[in-house]
């Protein structure tokens, strides 16, 4: 598997599994998140096929990339994602 980054409020943080969850539940999200518009799992990074894909777990208020909410994506060097006030930007360096 590649190396992923999440960089996130200035931290760095290796995306080190299969199924990384974004999330409000500090129990249930590998990222959490401390906001009441944010899901307890909102979202998840997975590893399939060889790439990684950013994808909405039905949360209410989405994920955003490039302005448009998505269902699921694959992760591109750099891409950044927006889940509700916050920034989410990936690499691979």
């Amino acid at each position: 598997m590649p190396t992923l980054f999440v960089i996130f409020n200035g931290q760095k943080i290796p995306v080190a599994k299969a199924e990384f969850i974004i999330g409000r539940g500090s129990k249930t999200a590998d990222l959490p998140i401390k906001d009441g518009n944010i899901s307890r799992r909102h979202a998840a990074v997975v590893f399939e096929n060889g790439r990684f894909f950013v994808k909405d777990l039905g949360s209410t208020n989405g994920v955003e990339f490039a302005g448009q909410r998505i269902d699921n994506k694959q992760i591109e060097e750099g891409d950044v994602f927006q889940i509700c006030d916050y920034e989410l930007r990936f690499t691979y360096r």
